[in-house]
């Protein structure tokens, strides 16, 4: 199964790089909270790059409303260092990371690789959340 890639972040410097970086599936652009919401219901991702603050529905908003979901995507959040709380509160909503901005686009790519694989293997990946760390953090 060719595996959907949701990025959701008003950042179009961040979303451009990210689509490129993962060309080999099939990637999802979303600019605000509602279209994200949007996508996830008409398109099922497998996981969802999401950007914490955008318009019109944060990410934990997002977040939130599909908490109780059974077939919800895997969440790798991405934060400003100034949001810290606030990707620690996306974990405890069932994100599987966090990643903080400025973005690494291996880092990323090896996060989303791996929580990809473990749902693959059937590994819960709620039970071992990834935090990623930043040089002199």
């Amino acid at each position: 199964m060719k595996h959907k890639i949701l990025i959701a972040d008003d950042d179009e410097n961040i979303r451009l790089p990210l689509q490129y970086a993962f060309a080999e599936y099939t990637v999802l652009i979303a600019g605000d909270g509602l279209a994200a919401m949007s996508i996830i219901e008409a398109e099922r991702p497998s996981v969802v790059l999401l950007d914490l603050t955008m318009p019109l529905m944060s990410g934990l908003e997002v977040l939130a409303a599909l908490e109780d979901r059974e077939d919800r995507p895997l969440f790798i959040v991405l934060t400003g260092n100034d949001q810290i709380e606030m990707a620690r509160k996306a974990l405890e909503m069932g994100a599987v990371s966090y990643i903080t901005k400025p973005v690494d686009i291996a880092v990323i790519r090896r996060v989303v690789l791996a929580a990809l694989a473990d749902r693959e293997r059937g590994t819960k990946t709620d039970d071992k959340p990834w935090r990623v760390k930043k040089d002199g953090e």
